[in-house]
């Protein structure tokens, strides 16, 4: 009998923890994939749009889990800071469309992009 109490008690901590894990993913995305996202945005400003090192100040990777369901793989997004200015600016990341700014300042500011 006490064995029988032993084995539930594992099977239940297993299962908790499962559980745990697949909400906190839902909650907070991937973290590999946040890890991407950074990584194709930093290689996209330094590669394709020229940007030095210096010029960025930081990226801040971000999972949005509230958003269209239907648009799941937009979900990884990027905020990033240059050094001149205090703003932030938000890109994504999906294997599909590469990287994109899709978010900024009005229009305004030293790094808006012309996504026409």
């Amino acid at each position: 009998m006490k064995k029988r109490g032993t084995v539930i008690t594992i099977v239940a901590i297993i299962s908790l923890t499962c559980v745990g894990i697949l909400v906190f993913n839902f909650f907070n995305g991937s973290q590999d994939q946040l890890a991407i996202t950074e990584e194709k945005v930093y290689e996209y400003l330094t590669e394709e749009q020229n940007y030095a090192d210096e010029d960025i100040e930081s990226i801040r990777t971000d999972y949005d889990w509230s958003g269209d369901k239907y648009d799941e793989e937009d979900a990884y997004q990027a905020f990033v800071t240059f050094s001149d200015e205090d703003q932030e600016y938000q890109y994504i990341y999906n294997d599909n469309t590469g990287v994109q700014q899709i978010g900024g300042s009005d229009g305004e500011g030293n790094h808006t992009e012309d996504n026409e």
